[in-house]
């Protein structure tokens, strides 16, 4: 992934209970609207609903959030101390459409190892809010 240096960062430490993905929702909807992102806001809470609640159900610990904003759009990174990497699974009635959802609204997705042994997954989403691809 090659990014330009974001213009502004925020970043939330969650806490590993239900609580964190209302959390995670909140603070990205206030950060988002004070950096005048309002469009991004639907789209972004989608992206962050479903990368925060892969590291709560998949990974142990207190998952990280942080926003972005780079000259592209908005990076959204959570990361979790978990070394497995997504899969992209076949959706169906038990779930598998999260990173489907997240590969349409995104300009891209992917995940990036950390030192420590966990991981950071990460997308960027456009400054404004489009129709989904195909």
């Amino acid at each position: 992934m090659t990014t330009t240096p974001a213009v502004r960062c925020a970043a939330l430490r969650l806490p590993e209970a239900e609580t964190g993905l209302a959390l995670a929702r909140r603070f990205t909807r206030e950060t988002l609207r004070g950096w005048r992102l309002d469009d991004v806001v639907p789209d972004a809470e989608l992206a962050v609903s479903e990368l925060v609640s892969n590291a709560l159900c998949h990974a142990h610990g207190e998952p990280r959030l942080r926003l972005s904003l780079t000259g592209r759009g908005v990076l959204v990174e959570v990361d979790d101390n978990s070394p497995v990497r997504p899969v992209v699974r076949t959706g169906g009635g038990d779930g598998g459409w999260g990173l489907r959802m997240i590969s349409r609204l995104s300009l891209g997705w992917g995940a990036t190892p950390l030192p420590h042994g966990g991981k950071t997954v990460w997308c960027e989403l456009p400054e404004t809010a489009g129709p989904l691809s195909a």
